[in-house]
């Protein structure tokens, strides 16, 4: 006997009309006969007592009705939890977060779930400034500063600082640690904000201001352009974590003004039921 013929058994119980659950199961009417007849007969019962139109279950169709219920809720309760556990975590992120902060936040997902299939893409920033081109049903790994909507939930994924990026022969070489003071005289690389997107960069430069240490200022379009600049005329760029990679002639040092910057998984509409387990499940753990 076969889930489909218990789940046919079921329409026409319910329905009590051979042409009305003929119509609900996509079935000729003679078709669900056959198969109810094939039931009864592997059986040994008749499930359903017969006269001209009617059709009404028997005592034995009465008692089996109440297993077949429970039967085809197991099931279909196996089904789901099967397709979630074949689920996958799907999130995307802005090329740079890649190296710094995405693979803390795949390994901390591998240690809650060690067989957790994830699959993450990077996308541009402009996919990910407008949230409502996000895809449903899929985390994104963001600075916090690109969530503008009040429709995004978010968790904590990452606190970050930000570096000091410069040449190799740069006189602040050997310093472990950078301080705003180093940067008197310096000239400056930031990625341009004309849309006051990154308060970060604002508040770093506000910190000098504040210091009244002298510097120069040489923006860039984007930040894929730091690394050039630098390299062509010497000065330094200030950026978060999640931005400095290994370059050919090229050092990083920690610099300490005392801002973070947080980086969120966040996503629009809802999550699955496994996904907001996992995700319940990775915030307890980064919040202890």
């Amino acid at each position: 006997m076969t889930i489909r013929q218990l789940e046919l058994f079921s329409v026409v119980y319910e329905v009590q009309n051979l042409t009305r659950a003929a119509e609900v199961l996509y079935m000729t009417q003679s078709a669900v006969s056959q198969n109810l007849k094939k039931m009864e007969e592997e059986l040994g019962v008749h499930l359903f007592e017969r006269s001209n139109r009617q059709i009404t279950p028997s005592r034995a169709g009465e008692s089996f009705y109440h297993y077949v219920r429970r039967i085809l809720e197991d099931y279909r309760a196996a089904q789901e939890a099967i397709k979630q556990e074949d689920e996958h975590l799907s999130f995307y992120y802005y090329a740079f977060p890649s190296s710094v902060v995405k693979d803390k936040v795949i390994a901390s997902f591998w240690e809650i779930d060690p067989l957790l299939k994830i699959d993450f893409h990077d996308c541009r920033m402009t996919e990910l400034l407008d949230s409502k081109r996000w895809l449903e049903n899929t985390l994104y790994l963001v600075p916090e500063e690109f969530i503008h909507s009040p429709d995004i939930e978010t968790v904590e994924a990452a606190s970050v600082q930000h570096y000091i990026m410069m040449r190799k022969d740069h006189r602040l070489r050997d310093k472990t640690i950078i301080f705003p003071e180093d940067l008197s005289g310096e000239t400056i690389l930031v990625q341009s904000d004309e849309n006051k997107r990154f308060a970060h960069l604002i508040e770093t430069l506000d910190i000098l201001k504040e210091k009244k240490i002298q510097y120069r200022i040489a923006p860039a379009d984007r930040a894929r352009e730091l690394i050039p600049r630098i390299l062509s005329f010497g000065g330094v760029a200030i950026v978060p974590e999640y931005i400095i990679s290994e370059v050919p002639g090229i050092i990083t040092k920690p610099y300490d003004d005392g801002i973070r910057i947080h980086v969120k998984l966040a996503y629009r509409g809802t999550l699955s039921p496994r996904i907001m387990n996992l995700l319940a499940a990775y915030r307890k753990k980064h919040t202890g």
